[in-house]
């Protein structure tokens, strides 16, 4: 009988010990989510930042060549008013010349 409340003793001390690993990994196994759910959590707004600074660049380049392109049909646009206002300006003199 001494034997066998000597193995229940056992049985209750070794059933104590693990359940408290058990728990000990539960834990373990919460703080370690947690830990990556917060750097999967920083890696993405990282990458957030980052996509966004690339599309700011992007747009950035595009909205240079827009410019860039207004600004030659600008200067287009303008020698062309020159050479027409030139063509008027001569028009205007050979019919005040044959006026007179």
């Amino acid at each position: 009988m001494v034997e066998f409340l000597l193995f229940i003793k056992f049985m209750d001390e070794r059933d104590t010990t693990v359940r408290e690993k058990l728990n000990s990994v539960k834990d373990t196994s919460k703080k370690v989510k947690g830990v990556a759910r917060d750097k999967i959590s920083i890696t993405l707004s990282k990458m957030k930042k980052q996509t966004k600074l690339e599309e700011r660049k992007k747009v950035e380049s595009e909205l240079q060549e827009v410019l860039a392109n207004l600004e030659k049909q600008k200067e287009d646009t303008i020698k062309s008013l020159d050479s027409q206002i030139v063509a008027f300006s001569q028009e205007i003199v050979n019919k005040v010349l044959l006026i007179q």
